[in-house]
């Protein structure tokens, strides 16, 4: 019975020992793409830029908001010295202004976002040969994302090293929003 089993369990394992021989040895790299996007030149020269078009935005529809304000006053204040038909049809100019103030202020907000996630991308698609080439430099088979690991070793967070290529490739960007 002892011969059998151990016949059973060589069989059992051969299979095994041949498969694992079939798949390449494996070395893992970790990267914090986050960091890359918060720490690089590029990124932190976009987001000086964003800062400053975001203000200016902010700051303009500020402006218009209290002309709306002003306007809505205005139109209080001439109830009661207008004719009634006349002042409706001042108030459904005023709703239609504010109504139009409403679109283009979310439309003004859309292109902000999209000029975060266009400055995003641009130094995403610039990150990503650099991660390939230096992953193959060092023998990396698989890159994972440093927030989906729970633990690793610090010699295999190649993140640093990125940013400073990156750094070289890519000092700055150009951040503008879209008209």
């Amino acid at each position: 019975m002892k011969k059998f089993n151990i016949i059973l369990l060589t069989f059992l394992f051969i299979p095994t020992f041949l498969l694992a021989n079939q798949y390449p040895n494996t070395s893992i790299g970790i990267i914090d793409i986050n960091k890359v996007l918060t720490e690089s030149k590029a990124a932190v020269d976009a987001t000086k830029q964003i800062e400053k078009i975001q203000k200016a935005a902010e700051e303009e529809i500020k402006e218009k908001d209290e002309l709306i304000i002003k306007e809505r006053e205005k139109l209080i204040e001439q109830q009661s010295v207008m004719a009634p038909e006349a002042f409706e049809i001042k108030v459904s100019d005023f709703e239609k202004k504010v109504q139009s103030f409403q679109i283009e202020r979310q439309e003004k907000l859309r292109k902000l976002d999209f000029m975060v996630q266009s400055a995003r991308a641009e130094i995403l698609e610039e990150v990503k040969p650099i991660i390939n080439d230096y992953a193959k430099e060092l023998g990396i088979t698989v890159i994972l994302e440093k927030n989906a690991v729970v633990m690793s070793a610090d010699d295999m967070d190649m993140t640093d090293q990125v940013i400073k290529i990156l750094n070289k490739n890519l000092p700055k960007i150009k951040v503008k929003l879209e008209d």
